[in-house]
């Protein structure tokens, strides 16, 4: 008996997955650590630098997570895709609120207020688009689970 090769499509839609969850956690905690306007800037409060640990963290263990709940899955263990969505989509939803409520907040997307071809700050576009890669990935794969 023998088993049956996945399809490019399944392919194609874990590759997304997985790329979209190297995008959103480990991407920015290696961005967040090194950029002076984040965790090496001077005038940050050492409190402020702890949060932004922690959110980078945060991030980037969930990510590995979500990224082996892909890695592993296959069609009989679709759950898996679906978790790994579901944790990546919360931990974006974080930085979604957060944008909605920085005004309230007193915070700002950037530091500098540099826009993304004139258009958005860089980190909208950024988790913008990870989340378009999660939800497109997620489709195919489910595609090729309605079948």
């Amino acid at each position: 008996m023998q088993t049956e090769r996945p399809a490019n499509t399944w392919r194609i839609g874990k590759a997304l997955c997985i790329f979209s969850a190297v995008t959103y956690g480990i991407v920015p905690a290696f961005i967040d650590t090194f950029d002076p306007h984040h965790l090496m800037n001077p005038d940050w409060p050492p409190h402020a630098r702890l949060h932004l640990m922690w959110l980078n963290g945060a991030g980037l263990y969930l990510s590995l997570f979500s990224i082996y709940l892909f890695w592993t899955a296959t069609r009989e263990t679709f759950d898996r895709m679906r978790a790994g969505v579901a944790v990546g989509l919360l931990f974006l939803a974080g930085f979604f609120t957060a944008g909605l409520l920085k005004d309230a907040a007193g915070a700002a997307f950037d530091a500098d207020g540099r826009l993304l071809l004139g258009l958005a700050p860089p980190a909208i576009v950024h988790f913008c688009t990870s989340t378009v890669i999660l939800l497109v990935g997620y489709a195919l794969c489910r595609k090729e689970i309605v079948k």
